[in-house]
């Protein structure tokens, strides 16, 4: 009986140990690849001084291409926004940006609209993109202070990392394999971090009303944003992009610039859904964005 429970134990023990070299590896490629936006950033961006940056989530990702905006402004930006992230994350990737010793002159926030009212804020579906960092203070501290199953999961990382290796199996484990091959592979963005939707043939649209829609800056993360730029001495410029659906309104700030493109576009065949441009409406939004972007740079 002794000699079982010693196998047992053993080949416990073993598993354990495995699964922890496995998890430890597959946090190691990430980190060290371009795989994701906080390890692109780190490895991939070699640039450290930017006139401005882009944090947002896949309206930001796809609104605004920055080699457009560039080329037309003659200024430097890169793209940090991921898809289905909230303004927490995007505070998150601000503090990710600055550990890195990265210096921005603007700081163009472009979520989605609803995120700015937002009262009830919590881990996003893909804050897991940071977790091949979670032993840097800023990402451990941000996934401790916010509340639910998944994001002790990414809290726990720190130390079992094989709780989120396991958990976020198809988010990190496969690509990780990926990035043992291929570092520079990048996931759906080009070398700026942008990218876009494709264009659908002869779309219609399904909106049949537009509806009013106030901006009033509830959010507590947006606060925070708020509060790092200026202690960086830095401008915000709040970015609205444009939908089919929502007609919005916003006060003004002596805080913070407010660029509205809520109603830049009114044909279906720009959009990509009622909440997205596609490749073509990417082009319009970037041109209108440069004006508006080098008349606040050159204030």
């Amino acid at each position: 009986m002794k000699g079982f429970l010693k196998k047992t134990a053993l080949i416990v023990f073993g598993a354990l140990l495995l699964a922890t070299l496995i998890s430890y590896g597959s946090l190691y490629f990430l980190r060290k690849s371009s795989f994701y936006k906080p390890s692109f950033l780190v490895n991939a961006v070699k640039d450290s001084k930017f006139d401005y940056i882009i944090l947002g989530a896949s309206t930001g990702l796809t609104t605004l291409d920055t080699k457009t905006i560039d080329k037309l402004t003659n200024l430097k930006g890169i793209n940090l926004s991921m898809d289905d992230t909230a303004l927490a994350s995007h505070y998150l990737m601000l503090q990710h940006f600055l550990a890195q010793g990265r210096t921005t002159k603007s700081v163009v926030l472009a979520p989605g609209i609803s995120a700015f009212n937002a009262t009830n804020e919590g881990i996003s579906d893909n804050d897991y993109r940071f977790m091949m960092f979670v032993n840097e203070p800023w990402v451990y501290n941000y996934y401790k202070e916010q509340k639910g199953y998944e994001a002790n999961v990414m809290q726990y990382s720190k130390y079992i990392p094989f709780a989120g290796v396991s958990y976020f199996n198809a988010e990190l484990f496969y690509p990780s394999l990926l990035s043992a091959i291929q570092p520079n592979k990048r996931n759906r963005f080009d070398d700026s971090g942008n990218y876009t939707y494709p264009v659908i043939q002869n779309r219609k649209s399904k909106v049949s009303k537009i509806k009013p829609y106030i901006v009033e800056f509830k959010s507590q993360y947006f606060e925070k944003i708020k509060t790092l730029c200026g202690k960086m001495g830095v401008d915000l410029i709040c970015y609205i992009s444009p939908t089919e659906d929502m007609n919005v309104e916003t006060s003004t700030s002596d805080y913070f610039f407010i660029i509205n493109h809520s109603q830049l576009i009114r044909d279906p065949n720009l959009f990509y859904d009622k909440s997205h441009v596609n490749s073509i409406g990417r082009e319009v939004t970037s041109e209108a964005f440069a004006q508006e972007l080098i008349k606040i740079i050159n204030k």
